[in-house]
């Protein structure tokens, strides 16, 4: 195998034994040696390529640990109906009404983002404006949550919904004052829409899938969890295409796919339970769901929302405890990893209880459930998690992206102050991982590395400054800690001669700069397996 060293670099390894260096050696798809130039010279030979850095700073690969990146894939060509660029109601559904013309009649409309709170008429969207569109074409235009969606008359019709049908567990069909069905379906009421989704092969998904890793790999990401495949309706075509591509030496991110329950099981049938695969694509944890989202007022709290006091507006859970518990139980005591939607403190106690059941019955002295949001889990939650076996993944760009309408609308000041309780987490010795959600939010890794260590929202408000946490910490979220939630510590998550040699060239060391500074730090160039698979001056590779 080809020898390669690369020289003159700021080398950030986020390995304890050796946490610097200005230099490294890959030896094929492995890092191989660590240290000083001469080390490295001296391991490399006369015959190894030498590659010069020019005193950048190298980090380790990047690795997403929650984010719906095959869903975004599908999706991305769709309408943009977010805040910003749109700022009323009206040009959303402009951009509706042109993609309608457009297409034909077999067709969808698509729409996706639309936030209620931020568009100038502070309002949902309904049916009867939708109608106005087109009553030919089926259309969903999702909630920037992705917990909400609004749909015509025509679509309510393919899902056998009228102003008579009940709601859902864990759901709601909203109706207006009359009781008439308005086209916005929460949580449980939206799932069936998933299913009525016009099904791509993998053939038609693997460019778009492709795309897409390409978009992740120039934000430094050489790895993801992409979570709930299934939910776009053709689960088993994009666990092809990902296996397809890798095949084919096109696909730049390695993914660790967390299967929405119902599909985990079709593959743990067969054999292929948490840890099938390569280290390029594999199986990685069951997906669960126990609450919706905070911004759609869907997240399940233990005490009533800021601006729904008056009501008592806690929410609900997807599904009642017992139905949970027997859930986690099931994947527990087979030794499979299980990774949980929570929001809501409530939602949290939930999954907090199926787990230590789960453990009570079935001992793992090392599950590594993941407990994915956790946006709002309290302090006395924290030291029964890491008892439990529980690590989380929090959404930390929710303090940024949300933040202030949190404090002003959805948590009141207290609460949100406490969003995302990392600096909480380390004190009781709970490591963790930070993800985009991707759509909800972009996949800036670096970007949420700034949110970690600073708590800044949109507005530039400073929200929680005592949950601020070291660069260090943050960077190790994206890296080490994240290597450890998909059980792959041994092969990923720093610069250490035997992992993979996957790692991103930065313009700043985010451990160095200012800390106000760090969301300003470009990729330059990100490497898997010691293959360039994006460079800024060009196209990826």
């Amino acid at each position: 195998m080809e020898k390669t060293i690369y020289i003159n670099a700021d080398v950030v390894t986020m390995d304890e034994s050796c946490e610097s260096a200005r230099a490294f050696g890959v030896l094929g798809d492995r890092f191989a040696m660590v240290g000083s130039e001469q080390e490295v010279r001296l391991w490399g030979g006369n015959k190894a390529a030498c590659i010069d850095l020019a005193g950048q700073t190298v980090l380790p690969g990047l690795i997403e640990t929650h984010n719906h990146l095959s869903f975004f894939s599908l999706r991305m060509d769709h309408v943009d109906c977010s805040t910003p660029p749109n700022t009323k109601i009206g040009q959303v559904l402009e951009k509706l009404k042109d993609r309608a013309i457009q297409i034909s009649k077999a067709d969808w409309v698509f729409g996706w983002g639309f936030d209620d709170t931020l568009i100038d008429d502070n309002r949902h969207l309904n049916r009867d404006e939708l109608d106005k569109i087109t009553t030919d074409h089926p259309v969903i235009v999702s909630h920037t949550s992705g917990h909400l969606g609004y749909v015509n008359s025509r679509l309510l019709e393919m899902l056998g919904i009228d102003d008579t049908t009940p709601d859902p567990e864990g759901g709601e069909i909203h109706r207006d004052g009359a009781g008439r069905a308005t086209g916005l379906l929460k949580e449980t009421a939206l799932f069936p829409v998933m299913g009525l989704f016009p099904k791509p092969t993998a053939r038609e998904i693997k460019p778009l899938l492709e795309r897409g890793a390409a978009m992740a790999n120039q934000n430094g990401v050489t790895g993801i969890h992409d979570a709930a495949i299934g939910m776009e309706g053709a689960g088993p075509e994009v666990v092809q295409a990902y296996q397809e591509l890798a095949r084919e030496n096109k696909l730049g991110v390695r993914s660790y796919l967390t299967l929405l329950n119902t599909l985990f099981d079709q593959y743990q049938a067969l054999g292929m339970g948490s840890g099938f695969g390569t280290d390029r694509v594999k199986i990685g944890s069951t997906k669960l769901l126990q609450d919706g989202s905070l911004q759609g007022h869907t997240g399940w709290l233990s005490k009533p929302y800021h601006d729904r006091q008056k009501e008592g507006h806690v929410s609900q859970s997807i599904m009642g405890q017992e139905a949970l518990d027997e859930l986690v139980e099931k994947y527990h005591s087979t030794g499979m990893q299980i990774a949980i939607h929570g929001n809501g403190d409530a939602a949290i106690e939930s999954i907090i209880l199926a787990v230590e059941k789960a453990q009570k019955k079935y001992y793992r002295k090392d599950p590594r459930h993941l407990l994915i949001h956790c946006q709002t889990v309290r302090e006395d939650q924290i030291p029964r998690m890491k008892a439990a076996g529980i690590m989380p993944s929090f959404f930390i760009q929710h303090v940024y992206y949300w933040g202030d309408r949190h404090r002003d609308i959805f948590l009141g000041p207290d609460r949100a102050a406490r969003m995302n309780p990392l600096a909480s987490s380390l004190k009781h010795g709970v490591i963790f991982t930070l993800h985009s959600d991707l759509p909800i939010t972009p996949m800036e890794p670096l970007h949420a590395i700034h949110t970690a260590v600073n708590r800044t929202t949109r507005n530039g408000q400073q929200l929680g400054p005592e949950q601020c946490i070291s660069p260090v910490d943050a960077l190790r979220a994206y890296t080490t800690w994240a290597a450890i939630a998909g059980f792959e510590e041994e092969i990923k998550g720093s610069i250490t001669p035997g992992k993979l040699a996957d790692w991103v060239v930065v313009s700043d060391n985010p451990l160095t700069v200012q800390p106000e500074h760090i969301k300003q730090i470009q990729v330059i160039e990100t490497v898997v397996g010691g293959k360039s698979v994006y460079a800024r001056q060009n196209q990826p590779k």
